[in-house]
């Protein structure tokens, strides 16, 4: 009987079943959204002061729109940022917008994400405010859409 001749290659290539490799399909899939934090508040940089242009939360209340903004906010806190943004919950504009009737208070300084809360009862009411990580700081009462006015064409 003659010997089988070891090939250069014999050790290189072993089987690649499940049991001689790494374990097979164990790989967990990283799920973004579900990573990202809820969505929270904080009032600590309103502004009562632009009233004009922007309202009081009594005004609000008046007029029966307060209600529905603590509606809104149950609806945006149990969103992450991202899924806030994908049902237009939240709009994320940067920098403060250039033709807003609405000054940045002197106290709020750095680099912040301007933005607002919509869809608050109908086309125009918002809060306009600000964004970093995953707080949302409103800043003014908006029901006539002046934060961020649109051009009418």
């Amino acid at each position: 009987m003659v010997a089988k001749k070891k090939s250069k290659f014999d050790n290189k290539f072993k089987s690649t079943t499940p049991a001689d490799s790494r374990t097979a399909n164990v790989r967990t899939e990283r799920k973004v959204k579900d990573d990202l934090p809820k969505l929270s508040l904080n009032f600590k940089d309103f502004d009562f002061n632009q009233c004009p242009p922007g309202q009081t939360f009594e005004q609000w209340q008046k007029e029966g729109m307060l209600s529905v903004l603590m509606q809104k906010f149950v609806d945006v806190c149990s969103n992450n940022i991202i899924e806030a943004k994908e049902k237009r919950l939240l709009k994320v504009y940067g920098d403060f917008p250039t033709n807003s009737k609405f000054s940045i208070p002197t106290y709020i300084t750095g680099d912040v994400q301007w933005g607002t809360i919509q869809r608050i009862g109908g086309q125009k009411p918002r809060l306009a405010g600000y964004i970093i990580g995953s707080v949302f700081y409103p800043v003014f009462l908006d029901k006539d859409h002046q934060f961020y006015p649109s051009t009418k064409r």
